[in-house]
């Protein structure tokens, strides 16, 4: 005859095999689907994280004797702060008793996606917001047309369109961010090698990009994107059908940060009781979004 489960620990004596099938689903990890794939991700041990831009420096002149000591011209800060995200999964004492842990697997893994796909949407949504509310360090949406070059020396910049999707508004949109400039009005290096957009622009975003001959045309001209080398990013969870964006994957992972205070934790939760119900929570804490804009350039398209 086995062991009898004693009441006050049957919760503690489940938590090893059920931690383990929740972090089987938790699948978000850096190079993970989607967007995820350009976030810098780092761990942080503050409260919350700051970013300071610092301008660009002057072309390197003719020596002539003398060295030339430049300096930066300061530019705008991001605060990053962390926020707590946490829920709760109850095991009924009877799902034990009856043998039916199929069931209580189902609802572990069930959960744990739950954590997964919680922060594949916040990842998302920095572009599904990057119109609106989606702040940059400069006080602008992360997209905008009046983006500020310097905080000293005035101007503006634009990294924002309403194009659709098409070949020819790809070509015109690297073109676009082949001439983003820096503080001092030279050109920042922005080299574009990435395209994202949603589920219903896939096939056309492969097309563009992957067809030997340029696609629509009954020529034989040759397909100047294919010639590119483009990723195509596609993410389920950005929302709009129509809006795209272009990236420069290297500058993303200067940019475009990921923060984690605290890592997705799985533990029985202190306040279980005696009411024939194991309680488990799950616990992460984190903040994430983008300190300069000049890695992106986004189209915000009217259906």
């Amino acid at each position: 005859m086995g062991t009898p489960m004693i009441q006050e620990n049957w919760a503690t004596i489940l938590e090893p095999g059920l931690r383990a099938i929740w972090f089987g689903r938790l699948t978000d990890n850096a190079g993970g689907d989607g967007v995820s794939a350009l976030y810098n991700v780092v761990s942080s041990s503050k409260a919350e994280e700051r970013t300071l831009g610092v301008g660009a420096l002057a072309d390197v002149p003719k020596y002539d004797g003398t060295i030339e000591y430049d300096s930066y011209d300061p530019l705008y800060d991001k605060r990053f702060r962390h926020e707590e995200y946490a829920k709760g999964l109850e095991i009924e004492r009877k799902l034990v008793d009856d043998d039916l842990y199929n069931i209580i697997n189902q609802r572990t893994s069930q959960f744990g996606l739950t954590f997964s796909r919680t922060r594949r949407k916040h990842r998302a949504d920095t572009f599904n917001n990057s119109f609106a509310s989606a702040l940059g360090s400069d006080g602008r949406p992360l997209v905008a047309t009046d983006h500020p070059s310097s905080k000293t020396r005035g101007g503006t910049q634009s990294n924002k369109g309403t194009l659709p999707l098409t070949y020819d508004n790809v070509i015109a949109t690297r073109q676009a961010m082949l001439g983003f400039k820096d503080d001092r009005g030279n050109l920042v290096e922005a080299v574009p090698d990435t395209i994202i957009v949603p589920v219903t622009l896939e096939a056309q975003a492969w097309t563009i990009v992957n067809s030997m001959n340029r696609p629509g045309t009954a020529n034989n001209d040759g397909n100047f994107n294919a010639s590119l080398g483009w990723k195509v990013i596609v993410d389920r969870h950005l929302t709009d059908a129509n809006n795209w964006w272009m990236v420069d994957s290297g500058l993303a992972k200067t940019h475009l940060w990921w923060f984690d205070r605290v890592l997705p934790e799985f533990a029985v939760d202190p306040k279980s009781d005696f009411d024939l119900k194991a309680r488990y929570r799950g616990y992460m804490r984190y903040s994430f979004g983008a300190d300069d804009w000049r890695w992106l350039y986004g189209h915000e398209v009217s259906a």
